[in-house]
Formats: structure tokens, C-alpha cells, sequence
């Protein structure tokens, strides 16, 4: 390399670091950086405040199998409705394709980043689905980009629930196609849409199983029938209901019989399949279209063995192991109810997906931090992410809770709420209860645990 630039060289100038520059250019620097932040100034003031008071609530480390650093917790955020992440099968399963495949495949799928292990994996949730075929990606928000991005564009139109998830929001938004939303779970108000819009156009109606933010259940028998008459497609997202719903497991489709019906179904792995990723599972022509079209796949790498692998052994426990979606509607049965008959708003849940609604952003970050301290862990919703006088406390219910911490932690919740005014303050002969949900002076008899327990 003689004259020429060597970049192994540690003389070597170009790229070796910023230029120091006068006080000047550093300080025009700082201005132009700055520019890009003036819209984020309140949010970065929101966090500061919260950090110097001790209330920051967001990239916390919680363990679902309920420890959070050294100390035991009711961990409500994880999405693990069947306790997967921990089974020993799904951890041994992981390990042994790092064994055999490495870490990471280190390219895109469509340039020799699956393995067979990938191969298998697709091939068992389109048999799982009754569907001809699946594909995979590495995140279901890339799942729900790429499949919405890929089938429609200009010229064409997406349907979306008022209430669906920000990643099937950003695909149709990627898409080029023309957006409309349609009001919650309401057939009449997509026919409406469709009549007025629909004709001579293609058309695609995305819904979700269970609602992320809201935990009810999609209307789909309804919806399907309207869309199907006007002649649009059904993209069906069963991220929070695979493995929840369905006599099998298999999601909102299965529970209604109408897995020949749903056109597109969508799902991820980080779920009830304890592992990372997304799929797509459809007729072969549309999921080979998708495959070769989708930027989020075929620009992304693959999703890792590892994670593959876990994802496999879940879905094979999930079909095997029905006894794990009833001990999760036993735990959701707890939880659900008892903060029902504890006077909260859980905003039409009927799911292990259960809110909380505060109405406040203020209250909501404060109501998170006093249950963390607690020793209850949520999830909160605030603006951007919910309207403000929609902001809510979140929890997720699994199959590996323990029931009997489901019901020592009802009266924490409670009496947290009720100390911020979330629920107001019983009166008459409720006010001779304890915080703990039994008779003021009563003592507890032998082996009785007290709702302290959870802290």
C-alpha cells in the first residue's frame, strides 16, 4: 500500500475521531443539535423531574419469574401468559441451537440467514394455524410493517381499528396506501367506511385479537362477514390471544372457527411463545409475496437461532399443555374480578390483558412508583401513548403467577388507589375493613398471610 492510506495504521487520520475546532464551530454544534431537540423539550423536562423525585417508571429490570434485583416481586408487565420464559425445556432448547447453529446467522433471511431449525419453525405454526405457510421475522413490529407495506400501496386502502397497535399504524403509514380508521371493534361503522370508500379499490382490514391497550376482545364473526362482503381481506393480529384464546391455543381465529376464514394472520413469539420475533401465516401465494417483498425482512437480519429455537419448544408445549391456559384464566379470574369488585374502571377487559384506568399522567406515574415500592410491578400508559384522560396502569397475568399473590396483592393495589383518590374512600360499613381486605381487629388465624407479604 505504498503512498496509499492504510486503515490499519495507527497514524491513520481519516475517521480516527472529531476534530477539536474552535469554541465557535463547537458551540454552532451545539446549536444545531439543539434545534432538533426544541420539540422534545417538555417531554425532557417530564423525565428529569421524574428521575430528581424518584418516580421514573420506564426501562426498569424486572424478572417474570418475579425478582426484580434481590427482591421478590409481583411482576404484572411480561407478556409471558404461560410461563414459558422460564421452563427449563425452552432454556435447554435455546442453548443447544447456539450450540449448533452460533449466536447469530449474521445475514438477512433472504441472503442464507435461516437455518433449518428457521425452516422448521415456519413449517410448525402454519400447521399449528391450518394455514398453507408461514414466514418469520425477527420482531412482530416488523411483522406488521412488513406485511401491510409489502401487500397494499398508492391506489389502494388499509382499514385499521381506532384502537390497534403503533406497529400496524406505522405499516399502513409506510405503505403508500390510503389510511382509514374505523371505530372501535364497530362492524356497522366499518361498513359505513367500506360503502363509502371501498368500490374499486383494494382492501385491507387489520384487527387484533386481543386489544394491547384495552384487553377486550375483537368482534370477528361480524367483522370478517362486512369485510368479506365488500370484499376487502382480513389481517388478523394475534399477538396478546395466540395461545390465550382458542380451545387449542390458537388465538381469536381458532375461538370463533374462523381459521379458514381470516385471510392474513399475523402473530408474534415474544408472547406466549417466550422467545422474540413475528410471523405471518397464510395462503403460500401471499406469504411467498410478502417474503420476497417485505423491507423489514428481507433488510433486517435473520432472527436469531437461539431465540428460533425457543419459540419451536414453546409452541410445541403450548399445543401439548393445555392445563396452562387454565391455570391463566384461573390467575386472570382473580385479578380481573377482584379489582372489579374493588370499584376500579379495568376499561371493558376480559383478558389476562387487564388496565387499570388513573385518567391522570401525573397520578399514573405516581401510582406506578407507589406499587413498585409496594412491591407490585405495572406497566403505565401515558401520553403519547394513550390520550391523557385515558392514562392507565397496566398488568399482564400469566400462567406462572402464583394465585395465592394474585390475592394479597388486590388490597395493595387497592389501598395505593385509594390513598391517591384513583377509587374514592369507603364509607359506612366498609370503612371497618383493613387495607388488607379483612375486619378491622380481626386477628389472622394460624398460616394466614397478610397482603404485606407481597412488599
Amino acid at each position: 500500500m505504498a503512498g496509499g492510506w492504510n486503515p490499519m495504521s495507527t497514524n491513520a487520520t481519516p475517521g480516527n475521531g472529531r476534530r477539536n475546532g474552535s469554541t465557535a464551530e463547537r458551540d454552532a454544534l451545539k446549536g444545531r443539535r439543539a434545534a432538533f431537540l426544541e420539540r422534545f423539550e417538555p417531554l425532557l423536562a417530564q423525565i428529569e423531574a421524574a428521575r430528581q423525585t424518584d418516580l421514573y417508571p420506564f426501562y426498569a429490570s424486572a424478572d417474570p419469574t418475579g425478582r426484580t434485583g434481590t427482591s421478590p416481586t409481583v411482576v404484572l408487565v411480561a407478556n409471558d401468559y404461560l410461563g414459558l420464559s422460564a421452563d427449563s425445556r425452552v432454556r435447554e432448547a435455546a442453548t443447544r441451537a447456539i450450540a449448533e447453529f452460533g449466536t447469530s446467522r449474521c445475514s438477512s433471511p433472504l441472503a442464507g440467514g435461516h437455518s433449518p431449525l428457521h425452516r422448521r419453525l415456519e413449517d410448525r405454526i402454519a400447521r399449528f394455524l391450518q394455514q398453507e405457510a408461514a414466514t418469520i421475522f425477527a420482531s412482530g413490529y416488523q411483522a406488521n410493517v412488513g406485511i401491510i407495506s409489502a401487500l397494499v400501496g398508492r391506489g389502494d386502502l388499509i382499514l385499521t381499528d381506532l384502537f390497534n397497535h403503533a406497529s400496524i399504524v406505522d405499516g399502513a403509514r409506510l405503505s403508500g396506501a390510503e389510511v382509514r380508521f374505523f371505530q372501535h371493534n364497530s362492524p356497522s361503522h366499518l361498513d359505513t367506511v367500506l360503502e363509502r370508500e371501498a368500490a374499486g379499490r383494494r382492501v385491507l382490514v387489520v384487527v387484533e385479537g386481543v386489544y394491547s391497550a384495552d384487553g377486550d376482545i375483537v368482534h370477528l364473526p361480524e367483522l370478517c362477514r362486512v369485510a368479506h362482503e365488500r370484499g376487502a381481506l382480513v389481517m388478523l393480529d394475534e399477538a396478546h390471544s395466540l395461545g390465550v384464546l382458542g380451545a387449542g391455543g390458537r388465538g381469536a381465529a381458532e375461538h370463533f372457527g374462523l381459521l379458514g376464514d381470516v385471510d392474513i394472520i399475523m402473530g408474534t413469539m415474544s408472547k406466549s411463545l417466550a422467545s422474540v420475533g413475528g410471523f405471518m401465516a397464510a395462503d403460500r401465494a401471499l406469504v411467498d409475496a410478502v417474503a420476497h417483498s417485505a423491507r423489514s425482512l428481507i433488510f433486517s437480519a435473520a432472527l436469531p437461532p437461539a431465540g428460533a429455537a425457543a419459540a419451536l419448544t414453546a409452541l410445541e408445549i403450548l399445543d401439548a399443555e393445555p392445563e396452562r391456559r387454565e391455570r391463566l384464566w384461573r390467575n386472570c379470574r382473580i385479578l380481573l374480578d377482584g379489582l372489579k369488585a374493588r370499584g376500579f374502571d379495568t376499561m371493558g377487559s376480559e383478558t389476562p390483558v387487564i388496565p387499570i384506568r388513573v385518567g391522570d399522567p401525573a397520578r399514573t406515574i405516581e401510582f406506578t412508583a407507589e406499587l413498585r415500592r409496594r412491591g407490585i410491578f405495572v406497566c403505565p400508559a401515558i401520553p403519547p401513548m394513550v390520550q391523557s384522560h385515558l392514562s392507565r396502569v397496566r398488568g399482564h397475568v400469566t400462567a406462572g403467577h402464583d394465585p395465592v399473590v394474585l390475592e394479597l396483592a388486590l388490597p395493595v393495589i387497592e389501598e395505593v388507589a385509594r390513598s391517591l383518590a384513583i377509587i374514592p374512600e369507603r364509607s359506612g360499613a366498609d370503612s371497618g375493613r383493613r387495607p388488607d381486605g379483612r375486619a378491622a381487629g380481626r386477628r389472622p388465624v394460624a398460616g394466614e398471610a397478610t397482603a404485606r407479604s407481597v412488599q
